[in-house]
């Protein structure tokens, strides 16, 4: 008897399945795709005191590896389309000890825990769902906010893999050649972030996915807007503007943020956060140059901390294609993280500056695989008390040597 019921249930099962699937199969207005990219590489670096070689998954998160599995439903007679997004990402980190989950070890790793990157998890990066039509579109849920990659996605040439201007490699790194018992001890804590407080990233403040309303205004020939709402009261803007002209592809991003919980690493009680890149190519040499500003303000911050910060990043190099593979990359990048201190004003800092440079070169093979090799160098400099100089500016420069690869899907 128990025998029957399962058959009659399975082929219950089954038959509603296939009548599910050929409706769907039927309604040419529906699509359904699953995309995403791997991104891998191999550390060398040097600390000052020592050396090693690890294997990290590449890029930190958001632009690390992803699945993103997404559909659209095109309502033609009511001139809409919905749809949805989930995206998961694969991460092999450490367990995250204030309860979060697990970590993604180009931010967290640093010299005395790489040896605990070995599996992970997954983790859920955004979902959401979107209706849109000739008014524009609108999205709800876990996404990108409007002033998200601001300080990132300008880059003519693409060459987003492996050097963009958020500080993601090394983060977690201790800084070598301080004081023990320093306020500050990672190279992360002084690319302090007020708009998402604890992100140590320095630019692109703003560049986490968080739960809230989207609304992308209709495309204005070269110009695109948007304005979002997250949790809790964070309000954004972005304004895009991408163009190609007598040769040159250029791009312009900027965005203004407001987040009444931001700052409060540094004891504010909201913060504001500015961005702008600017990208431009010349197509026919390829000759490619980026540039971009940053600048974070908070309110009712404890006197002397680091409550009012601006960084840049410049990127200046070529891609063009020099053999049989695909096109041939090679750049030079500049880095300033400017006060971003936080609270190292308990050791007496009134002021610091974070430099980063670095040289990169990348070889594509067709659109779908890339490899790269990058060397980059962290260095620290911090003005205040003759203690606080005692104890930072001994600080021992980092050299980091990446090779990478990645392959979109």
């Amino acid at each position: 008897m128990k025998n029957k019921s399962f058959v009659k249930s399975y082929l219950s099962i089954a038959i509603l399945s296939t009548l599910s699937l050929n409706s769907y199969a039927e309604e040419d207005q529906f699509s359904w795709n699953i995309s995403g990219w791997i991104n891998e590489g191999i550390t060398y670096y040097d600390d000052g005191i020592g050396s090693d070689i690890a294997q990290l998954s590449d890029n930190g998160t958001t632009l690390g590896s992803r699945i993103t599995l997404s559909g659209d439903y095109n309502l033609e007679e009511h001139g809409l389309n919905v749809g949805f997004e989930v995206i998961i990402e694969p991460l092999s980190g450490t367990p995250n000890y204030g309860g979060g989950g697990h970590q993604t070890p180009l931010l967290f790793a640093n010299q005395d825990n790489l040896d605990t990157f070995n599996g992970g998890d997954i983790g859920l990066l955004g979902s959401s769902l979107h209706i849109g039509g000739d008014w524009g579109k609108v999205t709800i849920g876990l996404q990108s906010m409007p002033t998200d990659n601001i300080a990132v996605l300008a880059d003519p040439s693409g060459t987003i893999w492996s050097g963009i201007s958020p500080l993601f490699r090394a983060n977690g790194f201790f800084i070598r050649g301080i004081d023990e018992g320093s306020t500050n001890i990672a190279w992360g804590q002084f690319s302090q972030c007020l708009a998402t407080p604890g992100l140590g990233i320095g630019l692109d403040c703003n560049g986490i996915y968080r739960n809230g309303v989207r609304y992308d205004l209709p495309k204005m020939g070269n110009f695109s807007v948007a304005v979002g709402y997250a949790n809790d009261e964070i309000y954004d803007i972005a304004v895009k503007y991408s163009a190609e002209h007598a040769g040159l592809k250029t791009n312009l991003h900027g965005g203004y943020s407001v987040n009444k919980d931001g700052g409060t690493n540094v004891g504010g009680n909201g913060s504001s956060t500015l961005q702008f890149q600017a990208g431009v190519m010349h197509l026919e040499s390829g000759v490619f140059g980026v540039a971009t500003y940053q600048m974070e303000e908070t309110d009712d911050a404890i006197v002397g901390s680091g409550d009012d910060t601006d960084a840049y990043y410049f990127k200046a190099g070529i891609r063009k294609q020099y053999n049989a593979f695909g096109d041939s990359a090679f750049y030079a990048e500049y880095a300033s993280y400017n006060d971003q201190y936080g609270m190292a004003h308990l050791d007496g800092v009134v002021g610091s500056e974070l430099n980063q440079w670095g040289i990169a070169a990348e070889q594509y093979f067709g659109s779908r695989f890339l490899i790269y090799a990058k060397y980059e160098n962290l260095s620290l400099n911090v003005s205040g008390s003759e203690s606080a100089r005692s104890i930072y500016n001994s600080a021992e420069d980092l050299t980091l040597i990446q090779l990478g690869g990645t392959i979109f899907f």
